[in-house]
């Protein structure tokens, strides 16, 4: 073999190979990845593709689970599953060349198989942790995970702006409502979510106060519950609340009618993703705020 075909085949090898990162990243899980700027990517949690679209990579996802909605792009990619239980067959069908999810979406054992089967994967911290900070860090290391650190930048520092836009209007108010959130299928069953949820960080970025603060994380629903948590206002998603009959089908669940929010029918609809803090967060709450502070109770 000549010199000149050899470095030619030489370069080849280089141009094929996946490019790397100038230190490999650690996810929560401590186990890490070293691949620049990822080019099919599985991503498990809307808040992660919420913030791969603001960050302009999101041509880079192949696959995501069913419980995302935004942007309208998402509903033309590929679905693997339910968020909690993604399928790894339908993920590794897909031929990422990462799967990138936060910690509460894959388990241990997952994460372990996908990597048996050679697909890389890179766990961030839960979509709940430490609110608007902890949203990001999860950005700052997508973004060094694709060398778009400067976009990164930009959408962190709109998140602070948007952030003490509403802690200003917050530090006026004279009383913080009582703020409790439903999760329903249907009329049959019903949780409540306390500390450390997508929900709590929304209530207290909005101004109220957690009505279900006594517990963490979530809780099935009882009368006695209800009537202990004494909510101002209930929260449910779009699709809880169609999926209860309404308004007045919430009214009919377990103690909701003896509370001042069910008395007063202020039973609010919120967007169905919610529960994990993603970029729109903050527009969350602003019209959350508007709703709990602006409008006159009965």
């Amino acid at each position: 073999m000549t010199r000149p075909v050899f470095s030619l085949l030489l370069l080849g090898i280089v141009f094929a190979s996946p490019l790397s990162l100038a230190e490999p990243l650690k996810g929560v899980d401590g186990q890490s990845v070293d691949i620049a700027a990822p080019k099919r990517v599985v991503a498990v949690n809307s808040s992660l593709v919420e913030i791969l679209f603001r960050l302009g990579k999101g041509d880079a996802i192949v696959g995501t689970d069913v419980g995302g909605t935004w942007p309208p792009e998402q509903e033309k990619i590929a679905k693997v599953g339910h968020p909690y239980h993604p399928s790894i067959e339908g993920i590794i069908s897909l031929k990422p060349d990462l799967v990138l999810a936060t910690e509460e979406n894959l388990t241990p054992a997952t994460a372990g198989q996908l990597r048996s089967a050679g697909v890389p994967v890179l766990i961030l911290e839960n979509s709940a942790k430490d609110g608007i900070d902890g949203l990001k860090r999860r950005i700052d290391i997508i973004a060094r995970l694709f060398n778009v650190q400067d976009a990164g930048k930009r959408v962190m520092q709109e998140l602070d702006k948007q952030r003490a836009d509403l802690a200003t209007k917050i530090a006026a108010l004279k009383k913080k409502p009582r703020i409790l959130f439903l999760y329903a299928h249907g009329p049959g069953e019903a949780f409540v979510y306390g500390k450390e949820t997508g929900v709590h960080v929304l209530i207290e970025l909005a101004g109220g106060q957690n009505a279900a603060d006594f517990t963490t994380g979530t809780k099935a629903l009882t009368a006695e519950g209800m009537v202990q948590a004494f909510p101002d206002a209930i929260l449910m998603l779009n699709r809880g609340l169609e999926a209860v009959g309404g308004v007045e089908g919430a009214l009919k669940l377990p103690g909701v009618a003896l509370t001042p929010a069910g008395k007063n029918k202020k039973i609010l609809a919120v967007d169905n993703t919610i529960r994990w803090v993603g970029p729109r967060f903050p527009q969350f709450a602003d019209t959350l705020f508007t709703a709990i502070h602006e409008q006159p109770s009965r």
